[in-house]
């Protein structure tokens, strides 16, 4: 085939085509001006969309779960926590508790007076009574544990404590005022366990109750109940109570208005086994008369409740 020379343009022609490509250069930057605006413009809308929904989370977290949390301030309180009062032991179950604490469920007074409220019984059978958390005032009892009681319990607990000291007795709070809350997760926690064993939603209630009491159905929810211990023996078992610490509170406890809650050989009226670390503030004049008598406070109440 024949070969041709290129063929020459023109001064205009150059110029119209260079003109062309400028064009196109100039389309392709705004167009990726254009696309890297549109791309800024979807990013930040998909995070201001994950921030209100994280907003909406949050805030439907929070209001479910109350504004008040309560955490342990030791290694021993997580574990005193969730173990300290279960609602019965495993051969007990919830039904061994007697008529006497049923029957005592409207009435926790002894014939009158403002020192009425400090027998309010709470156990297996008996709620905590409606709006007690919204009256209750609680300060801490025990600055080493950080653990907090009904003010007018954590006083006598002070006291307390400061006295067995000067006897060389070092008392501990373990475990002290937990809120109705905080007792629900506690509870909903070890329900978990046994849902995640298999069993059905009653039995795994059922399971969960026998170590962990249920919420509103705990002495703690209260604010007058205290486990105490010593920091060389810190265990909840009947061990502690051979202790120098357990026999200083045997003898000495009612005298600041505290009881030995769950005495040996009362199981079955309880609901509770022997817990030698576990006290209730009642007030001095109710401490010393229940101790005397030799009654556990269902018993106690129950005996009151007739001669009223």
């Amino acid at each position: 085939m024949p070969s041709y020379p290129p063929r020459e343009m023109s001064e205009a022609e150059r110029r119209r085509r260079a003109a062309a490509r400028a064009r196109r250069k100039k389309e392709i930057r705004r167009n990726r001006i254009i696309f890297a605006i549109l791309c800024l413009a979807l990013l930040a809308l998909i995070v201001f969309g994950m921030v209100k929904l994280v907003g909406l989370f949050t805030k439907d977290k929070d209001s479910s779960s109350g504004s008040t949390s309560i955490s342990s301030s030791t290694s021993i309180s997580s574990s005193v926590d969730s173990t300290s009062e279960p609602a019965s032991s495993p051969e007990s179950g919830s039904a061994s508790t007697s008529d006497a604490a049923s029957a005592t469920g409207t009435a926790a007074t002894t014939g009158g007076g403002d020192a009425d409220w400090l027998l309010t019984l709470v156990n297996n059978n008996v709620k905590l009574p409606d709006g007690w958390e919204e009256t209750l005032e609680i300060k801490v009892a025990d600055t080493s544990t950080g653990k907090e009681l009904a003010t007018v319990a954590a006083d006598a607990f002070i006291n307390m404590k400061n006295a067995a000291a000067a006897e060389g007795i070092d008392l501990m709070l373990c475990s002290g005022y937990r809120s109705v809350e905080y007792q629900q997760s506690l509870f909903d926690a070890e329900k978990q366990k046994w849902l995640d064993k298999g069993n059905s939603e009653e039995e795994a209630y059922n399971q969960a109750k026998t170590v962990v009491a249920v919420p509103g159905y705990s002495e703690h929810n209260s604010g007058l109940a205290a486990d105490i211990v010593t920091p060389k023996h810190q265990n909840l078992d009947e061990a502690f109570g051979k202790t120098d610490a357990a026999k200083w509170l045997f003898e000495h406890a009612p005298e600041y208005g505290f009881i030995l809650r769950y005495p040996e050989n009362k199981q079955a009226i309880t609901g509770i086994i022997y817990e030698p670390w576990h006290y209730r503030y009642v007030g001095v004049e109710n401490a010393k008369a229940i101790t005397a008598s030799g009654l556990c406070l269902e018993e106690y109440l129950d005996e009151n409740l007739q001669k009223a």
